[in-house]
């Protein structure tokens, strides 16, 4: 029993519950097939809307046993006393404990006030003996690294505190197979390398079978042993993450739309170049610092730190010509006894795209409802064009500074995906034809125009997050604040997402964006604003912030992998692959002008 797989999925098929009165649609999984090994660390890969989340979801048994549905095949599971056992042949409780499953946001699964009692509450609905449950909780706590957080309240943990303890919930069960959906989609970096060396320590010591649905893939391609694709409703695989990337290459990223790994993306650029860097692919940093040595160009050029003395155009020069329409001035703000915010003063400019970032819960959502009135200072003031918010009509205030919510479902007020976005333009007395005209070539964008009639409550949630930001920017407002933009996003909607939002500043908005994602802060942002405790501790460039040593220790930001790579190969910052891919082959080049 111990060369069983852990998971067999034979010629498996479902099809979603229609609505009342309704036909059945197509298969939303067709025929799929694949084997997973025991112990193995598994990375599901697929665009938005591809049916990873649906795979996922059958694979536990909500669908079809609580939502309903319909499937054909077979999904054979390990038991530790059966075998391969067909999960039709168990009781629902016992499918759970063999395959359980962590989602997006842990605010959704955490429902204790307290950690013990978060662990504990799926063994008390199993029945264990009070014993028993408390030598599950300490052995659980102990697997994700919070040893003594027992009697801690879930409210006052960090993001990343809140997965974990989330995760020792399942881990408690003692599952089989623990699927885990975009477990640091809502982490900033220091949250997503706590989690995912959680994963590392659990799996180390147990052998846990673990599958991640993951968009961010450069702080977890090179740790899987196994790649999954979801695409059009099937599933490719399985394959070792350097057969993927050396089969399919950069079409991974530019035809499918999928995120790969920053050295990934330059070793594909430079063998399209006819570079042969002897070997698979690069995977990370290392792998591509190791392949470029094997050229004898040189690399690494310097070992020395980025001084980050390399800015030209410094953002206080940037910044004279940009007029400013929002202006916080030494503004405070609590909930309650908790104070969030101190003596935070920004300047928010035209023409500009901004990034806040931090922490979690280092105040950056407080401080951007704050911009449009949602939320008045307990001191200071914030300034729109001039007027302090407490001075305007508040309805007017949120059609100039339009606020995109991290949760999309907290600003849908329309029954369709269609009138969601017709909603803006027709408060804006646009005939029907043009409202018709515009939100169609709109949804086109955003890639929803086939969910035209769909609610927007039944869409996935990176279709939700487009449907939101689309909904509040189709009618250009001055200012838009979106909190994490690009959540769940894959490669081709997130650029889109973001050049729409190039496109707005480029035509006079002020565009500001709270997000985790160094990668976005790198290639987009004019200026970075970063939070922590409640405190602007950084406002400059990008390139100034990943520079600056000091700051990212003292926050706990990463820089994006190509600015690490670039580090090590040359001791300079920079910000984008295509910049470091330029770098090198100017490099390359020289080298081989010098020996002919």
């Amino acid at each position: 029993m111990a060369d069983e797989p852990a998971l067999v999925v034979e010629d498996y098929s479902f099809w979603f519950k229609p609505a009342p009165g309704r036909p059945e649609a197509p298969p939303a999984l067709v025929d799929v097939s694949f084997e997973i090994q025991t112990g193995s660390f598994v990375l599901i890969l697929g665009r938005s809307g591809s049916g990873k989340s649906t795979l996922a979801l059958n694979l536990v048994g909500i669908y079809p046993d609580y939502f309903g549905g319909r499937n054909q095949g077979r999904m054979l599971i390990k038991h530790p006393d059966r075998g391969l056992i067909n999960r039709r042949e168990l009781e629902a409780a016992d499918r759970f404990r063999l395959i359980n499953m962590l989602f997006q946001n842990p605010e959704d699964q955490i429902v204790a006030l307290t950690v013990e009692e978060e662990v504990g509450f799926a063994l008390e609905n199993y029945r264990f003996a009070p014993p028993e449950i408390h030598r599950r909780i300490d052995y659980a706590l102990d697997l994700v690294g919070l040893d003594g957080f027992r009697r801690r309240e879930t409210l006052h943990l960090s993001g990343g505190e809140k997965q974990r303890v989330a995760l020792a919930s399942m881990l408690a069960l003692e599952p089989s197979i623990l699927i885990l959906d975009e477990p640091t989609s809502n982490l900033d970096p220091a949250g997503t390398a706590d989690v995912l060396g959680t994963i590392d320590r659990v799996r180390e010591k147990i052998g846990l079978t673990v599958m991640v649905i993951e968009h961010e893939v450069d702080e977890v391609f090179s740790r899987v042993d196994t790649v999954l694709l979801v695409e059009d409703h099937r599933v490719m695989g399985p394959f070792t993450p350097h057969e993927f990337m050396d089969e399919r290459g950069i079409f991974v990223r530019d035809d499918m739309g999928l995120w790969i790994p920053q050295a990934s993306e330059i070793g594909l650029e430079l063998q399209a170049l006819g570079i042969d860097l002897r070997g698979s692919v690069p995977l990370n940093g290392t792998e591509l610092v190791e392949a470029l040595e094997t050229l004898n160009a040189g690399f690494p050029l310097a070992s020395a730190p980025a001084t980050g003395d390399v800015d030209p155009d410094p953002p206080a020069a940037r910044n004279e010509s940009r007029t400013t329409v929002i202006d916080v001035q030494d503004v405070s703000f609590a909930y309650g006894d908790r104070q969030v915010l101190t003596g935070i003063s920004l300047a928010i400019h035209r023409n500009e795209l901004l990034a806040i970032v931090g922490q979690n819960g280092s105040g950056k959502s407080t401080l951007a409802i704050l911009f449009n009135g949602i939320a008045k200072p307990d001191s200071g003031v914030v300034l729109v064009d001039g007027i302090p918010t407490s001075d305007y009509d508040f309805a007017h205030l949120v059609k100039r500074v339009a606020y995109i919510f991290q949760v999309p479902e907290k600003q849908f007020v329309c029954r369709t995906v269609y009138d969601e976005i017709a909603h803006g333009l027709r408060s804006l007395g646009l005939s029907e034809t043009d409202v018709d005209e515009r939100t169609l070539a709109f949804l086109e964008t955003v890639r929803l125009l086939d969910r035209r009639d769909a609610s927007p409550y039944v869409l996935s949630h990176g279709q939700k997050r487009r449907l939101s930001v689309a909904a509040m920017v189709i009618g250009n407002p001055e200012v838009v604040v979106l909190d994490e933009p690009t959540f769940g996003q894959d490669y081709h909607q997130a650029q889109n997402l973001m050049q729409l939002l190039r496109a707005l500043a480029d035509d006079g908005a002020a565009v500001v964006f709270i997000t985790h994602d160094m990668r976005l802060v790198a290639e987009y942002a004019d200026r970075t604003a970063v939070l922590s405790d409640g405190e602007i501790v950084f406002d400059g460039t990008p390139s100034r912030l990943f520079a600056d040593k000091e700051i990212l220790a003292r926050t706990r930001l990463k820089p994006p992998a190509v600015h690490e790579i670039a580090d090590r190969l040359f001791g300079e910052p920079v910000l984008t692959t295509p910049a470091l891919s330029q770098r090198i082959q100017e490099v390359i080049g020289d080298r081989l002008r010098t020996i002919l």
